[in-house]
């Protein structure tokens, strides 16, 4: 998933309020932020995918759910970071092929191979999302308009990229 994990960051912010909005967006992309340090550094291994197999996964929520526990005393925001940062795990199964164990069998459903089956999953994500974030947000006179446009540009990077995937059919990861 790409754009995707978005709609899991939007979502969160809606179970709970009071944990800010970049902090979540972070979390959703947590195992792509590792697998950018490793390709910097020079150790990622397309075969292996450290930062998605589901050891690091857990170790990731775990982390972050001790870390922002003990910070912030709201263990309840907590636990919704390291569902956010599971997510993660379970939309990449959806939408790719992800490692059970460091260079372990690789599972998932591969909708990148159908790039607009990619973008209506990813974008029901996005969709869904966005309409729990919408709640969120003060009353006030048109705050669907925000919202609208949010999703808009959700959805058009969410676009370019899977019609990118079509056209160019192999895209490196590093």
């Amino acid at each position: 998933m790409y754009i995707g994990h978005v709609g899991a960051a939007l979502a969160g912010k809606r179970a709970r309020q009071n944990i800010g909005l970049v902090v979540l967006l972070i979390a959703t992309y947590v195992p792509d932020w590792v697998d950018t340090g490793l390709c910097l550094a020079g150790s990622f291994t397309p075969a292996e995918m450290l930062s998605h197999s589901i050891p690091a996964v857990l170790v990731f929520a775990l982390a972050w759910f001790v870390v922002y526990g003990l910070r912030s005393e709201d263990w309840v925001g907590a636990g919704v970071l390291a569902g956010v940062i599971l997510s993660h795990m379970f939309f990449d199964w959806i939408t790719g092929e992800k490692p059970t164990w460091p260079g372990g069998t690789m599972i998932g459903l591969n909708l990148y191979a159908h790039p607009i089956a990619d973008f209506i999953v990813e974008g029901t994500v996005i969709a869904i999302g966005g309409a729990l974030y919408a709640r969120t947000l003060p009353p006030r006179r048109r705050p669907w308009i925000d919202v609208s446009m949010m999703l808009g540009a959700l959805l058009a990077m969410q676009l370019v990229i899977d019609v990118a995937r079509m056209f160019l059919k192999s895209l490196p990861k590093c």
